[in-house]
């Protein structure tokens, strides 16, 4: 039986391929701006693809790194424009390279992937926010920088409101500037910093606030399982 993430993996390459499909035949025909208008579609589909094959194998990046290199060596090796090159640093060089790269594939790809599964330290956490255990809890979102949401509760509101550091800033100062990405998920600014208000008269589950966390994550400060660790400290 196929998991939820497969499923959605599968949902979406299905997707892909219907859009590649489409923008082949409209470059056939010549009509060149509905083909890129899909081609943005296109873009959008395999950034939310590497994100959902991330999450599900944290070597999926590196294994795709390393394929693209050994593509393009493949490539050079029958051009003449780079044969001046193989005649300066010897045809064995990229071969070796062709061969050390395969090596690295081969040994990611058989590394047993333990599956995710939700710790329900986020649900446990807000409940405790509501039910009055907890003053509030920080989210960091990354090992370094310090990018994290602080989460407070005034009365039926949820307050949501992202914090980092100087590192931070320099790393993410357009995202935290601009703000289009963190508005289009529903934070507002208030007194120059970016909160959400989560409305509830009867908290029941924290589905809705862990979409947007995982949207926010993922997509806006591209959490990276490979170098990245999330966690929660407590008031």
């Amino acid at each position: 039986m196929k998991s939820d993430l497969e499923e959605l993996i599968e949902a979406y390459e299905i997707e892909k391929a219907e859009l590649e499909k489409l923008i082949s035949g409209y470059v056939e025909e010549g009509d060149y701006i509905y083909a890129h208008y899909h081609n943005k579609a296109l873009r959008k589909i395999n950034k939310t693809l590497d994100i959902l094959k991330g999450i599900q194998n944290p070597f999926y990046r590196l294994i795709s790194e390393e394929k693209s290199i050994a593509k393009n060596i493949s490539k050079m090796l029958t051009s003449e424009e780079y044969k001046k090159y193989f005649d300066l640093l010897g045809a064995d060089h990229f071969a070796d390279r062709l061969r050390e790269g395969e090596n690295k594939i081969t040994e990611w790809q058989q590394i047993a992937i333990s599956p995710i599964y939700d710790s329900q330290e986020i649900d446990n956490a807000l409940f405790d926010l509501v039910k009055g255990v907890l003053n509030g809890f920080n989210l960091y979102f990354k090992s370094r920088p310090d990018i994290f949401a602080r989460f407070t509760l005034k009365d039926h509101i949820i307050e949501i409101t992202l914090l980092y550091d100087e590192d931070a800033y320099y790393d993410y100062g357009r995202v935290f500037g601009d703000g289009k990405e963190i508005s289009a998920l529903g934070f507002i600014l208030e007194e120059e910093q970016w909160v959400y208000h989560y409305h509830f008269d009867q908290f029941k589950d924290a589905l809705e606030i862990k979409i947007l966390l995982a949207r926010l994550i993922y997509d806006v400060f591209n959490y990276d399982r490979r170098f990245d660790s999330a966690r929660i400290i407590y008031d």
